[in-house]
């Protein structure tokens, strides 16, 4: 009853990776807490139960996380099986625990002495999840950002609307992207808790989502936001951050393996399915070498194609993998509240999370096949 996702399949998490107490740890609450209610999650929202959960058992820790000098594992492979089992049980907490990984970079890299001293007072609480943050900052692609930065004494002030921000009103701050009249990219932290949110900053709702509807996803104003110097992670090129964007989400994403285990193990309680989830486990285990041997041989920037083109083909599989789901399931699947349903949405949900135009216009082509 409590398995990991993948277990006795090419998915399944190779003992080395289990032994870890961190990858451990995390998938014992995982199944045991977050599965259960993996249904309600998605429909009702995520709880701070949740969170706290995940902040007992280490998981907020991960960046940073050394494995066992005797274990012979890397901090990648720690990483990546932790995104896989929450992605793969609870899509929406994991979703919302995630946004935490950008301010954990960040305050991990910082070399400026002002970051630096931020990272100080601020990370020691990020990484035992009592600090829990949220972000805003992908739309800085767009050819007009919504988010403007003006400098003001002392620090800067944010101006726009925020359209996607998720875990609002369980996160505590707000690591925010804005643009400057010379296209630099002003990165800061906002506090928004209810009690002690920064002055200007408000929620202003946002249309309802029909996939992955329980991260607390909203729209954010900022209506002249200041953000003194000393909550500034840094202010480079746009065009520099849009290039180490991109180049980050360049190969296909762990999350997305997550999904692919679900649905395995989806197909393999559905008589007479299993071969089926079988052989999606084995497809699915194949690519996942590929695409995790492409990031860890060669350098970020090499092999762009390559890597786009895998992680398409992985989005397209995960959509192909739910849409059987729910066939398999027939008429149910299409009442919320059914786990066929939830993951045909939460397929489609991966093919706008952290996409760039080449992997769209590549994702679009193999979708449609040979038309």
């Amino acid at each position: 009853m409590h398995e990991a996702p993948g277990a006795g399949t090419a998915l399944a998490t190779p003992p080395e990776l289990a032994a870890d107490p961190l990858v451990a740890a995390v998938t014992q609450t995982a199944v045991r807490v977050l599965r259960p209610q993996a249904e309600r999650t998605a429909a009702e929202g995520v709880p701070s139960a949740h969170l706290d959960a995940l902040g007992s058992c280490g998981a907020y820790g991960l960046i940073g996380y050394e494995p066992g000098g005797d274990s012979g594992l890397t901090p990648r492979q720690v990483v990546r099986e932790v995104h896989e089992v929450l992605a793969a049980v609870d899509p929406s907490t994991w979703f919302v625990w995630t946004q935490h990984v950008p301010l954990a970079k960040a305050l991990t890299l910082a070399a400026d002495p002002a970051a630096a001293a931020l990272r100080e007072s601020w990370l020691p609480g990020l990484v035992r999840g009592e600090r829990r943050p949220t972000a805003g900052y992908a739309f800085l692609r767009r050819p007009r950002p919504p988010v403007t930065a003006e400098r003001v004494p002392g620090g800067w002030r944010l101006t726009g609307t925020m359209p996607w921000v998720t875990g609002w009103g369980v996160a505590d701050s707000l690591y925010a992207g804005a643009v400057t009249g010379s296209d630099e990219a002003v990165l800061a932290l906002v506090e928004c808790t209810p009690g002690g949110a920064a002055e200007g900053l408000t929620s202003v709702g946002g249309a309802p989502l029909w996939a992955m509807g329980g991260t607390h996803t909203a729209s954010v104003e900022l209506r002249g936001v200041l953000v003194p110097d000393d909550r500034v992670l840094g202010v480079l090129p746009r065009a520099d951050w849009i290039r180490a964007y991109d180049l980050e989400n360049a190969d296909a994403q762990p999350a997305v393996f997550g999904q692919l285990r679900a649905t395995a193990d989806f197909l393999l309680r559905s008589a007479p399915y299993e071969e089926l989830g079988l052989r999606l486990a084995e497809k699915t285990a194949r690519m996942r070498a590929e695409a995790y041997a492409l990031r860890d041989g060669l350098p970020a920037g090499e092999g762009a194609r390559d890597r786009v083109r895998l992680r398409a083909a992985v989005l397209d599989l995960a959509v192909r993998a739910a849409a059987a789901c729910v066939t398999v399931a027939g008429g149910r699947a299409i009442q919320y509240g059914h786990t066929a349903g939830r993951l045909s949405r939460e397929a489609q949900f991966h093919l706008v999370q952290a996409q760039t135009t080449p992997l769209r216009t590549e994702t679009a082509r193999l979708l449609l096949g040979d038309l």
